[in-house]
């Protein structure tokens, strides 16, 4: 999770730099992209700091974030990126694998 957050600052990071270097046609959109990395790796770092605390308020919106990297995985797959698209569909799929198998093992503990 917490490694999703950082390669979600890295994109906010190239998205600044690479609109100094070249010329963005769409500005709003691109502060938008900006500021959305930016927020969601920050709301990842929280989710991440609840799972390994142990809290439950991580689990949530860390699927979230999983199942739409799945999707964002086809997308980029159908864009003509395979590479890319299968290291992160493998990725999402091992990370919504171990929210659910942390989710469980809490669930089974709660109930002894």
């Amino acid at each position: 999770m917490a490694g999703e957050a950082l390669l979600l600052f890295f994109l906010a990071l190239f998205l600044i730099v690479e609109s100094f270097i070249s010329e963005a046609k769409n500005f709003d959109a691109l502060i938008a992209e900006i500021v959305f990395a930016i927020l969601g790796g920050l709301g990842l770092l929280f989710a991440a700091r609840g799972i390994r605390r142990g809290k439950r308020y991580g689990n949530s919106p860390s699927l979230l974030a999983n199942l739409i990297a799945l999707a964002v995985s086809y997308y980029i797959f159908e864009g003509g990126w395979p590479g890319i698209a299968i290291l992160l569909g493998i990725f999402a799929l091992l990370a919504i694998g171990g929210i659910l198998m942390i989710t469980a093992q809490s669930a089974k503990l709660a109930e002894d």
